[in-house]
């Protein structure tokens, strides 16, 4: 009974809107690589200092550096020190370091960078110092591009700097999904930005009804929309969105494997169950049947299992099956109300993040340990926290709150930064 006011109220709530707002680098065995782990990390501390104009790229140089900036603190690893504290004659080191400057300011990393307007584009030399590796840059790039793209550029060298530390793909060129809507004009619409909360614009172009959004591998979203008034499941890349399920009732809650199937929530039967179709929607397979409701599927990153949320046990918690159906069973057991799971996209960290209420009617975001059971808890006192969805690197959380907007923190709760001020709900990270 409390699931299916779970689903109604995520539904009605879209319908009313009455809560709803909506180089070359060193070699690899001179790496040394930084987990992420433990509230007492110890953050890596880097400094960016103000990157130089070599020819008509004074604004583009003021946004580099700021934009570098940014991505180390959202990053969670680093920290940015400030260069109010700068020993270094920057003016004197041009793109190269002075190291004992760099050391008395205890900088353990240096990013510097030269943008030059050429030829009516834009083209930057970064480089990347290792401190402790003497004077020599580690990194060096060159990336060109419009003036107007000088943000991708910050960001894909910060993706550079990502895998030399840790040896794991970058997130600063990733999108974040999100729904957003007025109460006032009973409408709601999928909306997509920058990882860093730049950039937003608007997907769904289908009626004025849109939500829960998912990005499949191949960088499409699919969302639920009342165009038809029937809550039907359809997909874009950017244009005109195709329906690709319309059966009568809920086509909710899509979530996409590894390999581009999608897990979604039907009632064509009379009753919430997960199935499985195609990415196109056909061959709709039901996995789950069961008097109960069963919904909000996610999928493990090997493909093989799905976890999702069912009252079968008298309230809202968190199952794991096969990705056949087969072999339920439940993984959470503290709390009365636990939903919107979200499988770690890591291989080796077995996390499902989810929305929990706790004794005092709080939302907030926790984990739990599919294999051993443990849970944790990441928000606490910071008002109601819902939704969260998982960096490809499953090192990060985004979620939605009521400060105001949606946030990035990392999978120990710890570096809560806040990146869209609007209203978002359910966001859903791309991969």
């Amino acid at each position: 009974m409390h699931l299916r006011r779970s689903i109604n109220r995520r539904i009605a709530a879209a319908l009313s809107l009455g809560a709803m707002l909506l180089a070359a680098p060193a070699a690899a065995q001179d790496r040394q690589y930084t987990e992420i782990s433990g509230t007492g990390q110890t953050l890596f501390r880097i400094a960016i200092p103000p990157v130089l104009d070599g020819g008509g790229a004074a604004a583009p140089a003021k946004t580099l550096q700021a934009v570098m900036s940014n991505d180390m603190l959202l990053f969670g690893l680093f920290k940015v020190l400030n260069p109010a504290g700068f020993l270094a004659n920057l003016a004197k080191e041009g793109v190269g370091i002075d190291l004992a400057a760099w050391v008395n300011v205890g900088a353990q990393g240096v990013i510097k960078a030269k943008a030059t307007m050429v030829g009516g584009g834009l083209s930057v030399d970064f480089y990347l110092y290792d401190v402790g590796k003497g004077s020599a840059p580690v990194l060096q790039k060159t990336l060109k591009g419009s003036a107007k793209g000088v943000r991708s550029l910050a960001h894909r060298f910060g993706d550079e700097v990502v895998r030399y530390y840790t040896n794991e793909r970058g997130i600063f060129t990733t999108k974040i999904a999100f729904t957003s809507g007025n109460p006032r004009t009973a409408t709601s619409h999928v909306y997509a930005m920058d990882y860093d909360g730049y950039g937003v614009y608007r997907v769904s172009n289908t009626g004025n009804l849109n939500l829960l959004p998912a990005w499949s591998p191949s960088g499409q979203i699919a969302y639920t929309s009342y165009l038809w008034k029937n809550p039907d499941l359809f997909i874009t890349s950017g244009g005109r969105a195709s329906r690709i399920s319309k059966y009568p009732g809920l086509n909710t809650g899509a979530a996409f494997s590894p390999d581009g199937r999608i897990a979604l929530t039907l009632s064509k039967d009379g009753n919430p169950e997960i199935y499985v179709m195609s990415a196109s929607g056909g061959g709709a397979r039901r996995l789950t049947n069961h008097a109960a409701i069963d919904a909000s599927p996610t999928w493990s990153p090997d493909g093989g299992r799905i976890a999702f949320v069912s009252n079968r046990g008298g309230s809202p918690q968190i199952y794991v099956m096969s990705s056949g159906g087969g072999g339920v069973r439940r993984v959470t057991f503290k709390g009365n109300y636990n939903q919107e799971p979200s499988w770690c996209p890591r291989k080796d960290t077995p996390l499902i993040a989810f929305t929990g209420r706790d004794e005092a009617g709080h939302y907030d975001i926790f984990t739990v340990n599919v294999d051993s059971g443990e849970m944790k808890r990441l928000t606490q006192r910071e008002g109601s926290n819902k939704s969260p969805s998982w960096a490809p690197n499953g090192k990060l959380l985004v979620f939605s709150s009521s400060r105001g907007g949606l946030w990035l923190m990392n999978a120990d709760g710890l570096n809560q930064q806040k990146v869209h001020k609007g209203g978002g709900q359910t966001p859903n990270w791309s991969r």
